[in-house]
């Protein structure tokens, strides 16, 4: 690991565990890439990564809060129908499964998270630019 690439590597690791940090540590290299993309002097294959990690955070994050409010207002939507105009077992079952359902799309979505960092940090070690594929890049 050359100086030069040694701040992308922190960024990449740091991306890498930002499932399991609950955010914190992507906060972190979000921080970071930005100020060296703000710096400049890291070169074009360098940058790619930089605005790559950025962007793969706030997709990610997208995705997990509009995951939170779809299944909190769905489940919330669900138990009140039952609790207060329809009584319903069957409607409270989907009630029930509902937030399982919502931690499995999670955790799909973690995977792809960390597969896209192994992709990238792949790229970066064959000193190839981050590309992006068309479409949502999970």
């Amino acid at each position: 690991m050359n100086k030069p690439n040694k701040g992308i590597w922190v960024a990449y690791i740091l991306s890498f565990f930002t499932p399991f940090t609950c955010l914190i540590s992507g906060v972190v290299a979000i921080i970071y890439a930005g100020y060296r993309l703000d710096k400049g002097d890291d070169g074009e294959i360098i940058d790619s990564h930089y605005y790559g990690l950025i962007r793969s955070f706030f997709l990610n994050l997208t995705y997990f809060v509009v995951l939170i409010i779809t299944v909190a207002t769905s489940n919330g939507v669900l138990v009140g129908l039952n609790d207060y105009w329809y009584k319903s077992h069957i409607i409270d079952e989907i009630a029930y499964y509902i937030p399982y359902v919502g931690m499995v799309f999670g955790m799909v979505a973690i995977v792809f998270w960390l597969l896209r960092m192994i992709q990238g940090m792949k790229k970066l070690q064959a000193n190839e630019p981050f590309s992006f594929s068309k479409g949502p890049n999970l």
